[in-house]
């Protein structure tokens, strides 16, 4: 390795530490009730003991972990009745955003058009799309419908959660197919450009089974292998 190549070698940040963590804590690497040292994650995820602190600062507000008085974080993680609880609140935002849509006279389908093409891109992989990745484009046509239906209040509202949902919808991907996918938020896609009038039930239907279901499914696996 050069000396210059050496000097382009990403060097893990505060953002690497919460985006980690936050997976480990997701995907049940630590135990609820159990105290996290900032020394020990910091050597683990090789970055200072200030972005570890600036990482579970940002994970208290989305109740995984709690920073005690006394200087401990303990892990509280995340329970059925918590996912349960985040997908109701964004399906009443995400039904808002998408009536907004429907009552709107002239949208920029632009940012939606721009998603769907990079979605039929990583499809036409075939065989070699990455479903996780396909994963991560799909969470993108939401942020795409928050910004053209114009209410600042509630993408800001469904934005406060979306580092979470967006690391849920990351380990989706690895449980579900590049083909649903694809398949679910081109349908998505498509009610929302010509404004079907059964678009409401096709968001409700494509959060709940298409993405709440699956997560608590894992959840359930997480909590199985746990006790074994």
């Amino acid at each position: 390795m050069s000396v210059l190549d050496g000097l382009l070698v990403h060097s893990p940040t505060s953002l690497d530490a919460l985006i980690a963590l936050r997976k480990d804590l997701l995907t049940g690497k630590f135990g609820v009730g159990e105290h996290l040292k900032k020394e020990t994650l910091a050597q683990q995820y090789e970055v200072s003991r200030g972005s570890v602190t600036h990482a579970l600062h940002k994970l208290e507000t989305e109740g995984l972990v709690e920073c005690e008085q006394n200087g401990r974080v303990r892990v509280i993680g995340i329970s059925v009745q918590d996912i349960v609880d985040m997908y109701e609140i964004r399906l009443l935002l995400e039904k808002k955003a998408m009536k907004i849509l429907m009552e709107k006279e002239n949208v920029d389908y632009s940012p939606l058009v721009q998603v769907m093409n990079s979605l039929n891109t990583e499809m036409a992989k075939g065989e070699a799309a990455d479903p996780v990745q396909m994963a991560k484009l799909g969470f993108s046509v939401h942020i795409a419908m928050f910004q053209m239906c114009g209410n600042k209040a509630i993408f800001l509202a469904w934005k406060g959660a979306s580092g979470l949902m967006q690391e849920i919808i990351n380990i989706n991907g690895s449980h579900v197919t590049a083909e649903e996918t694809y398949r679910k938020h081109k349908t998505l896609c498509e009610c929302i450009i010509q404004k079907w009038p059964n678009s409401v039930q096709i968001i409700e239907e494509h959060l709940t089974t298409g993405s709440r279901d699956i997560y608590l499914e894992a959840l359930e696996n997480i909590a199985k292998k746990a006790a074994d």
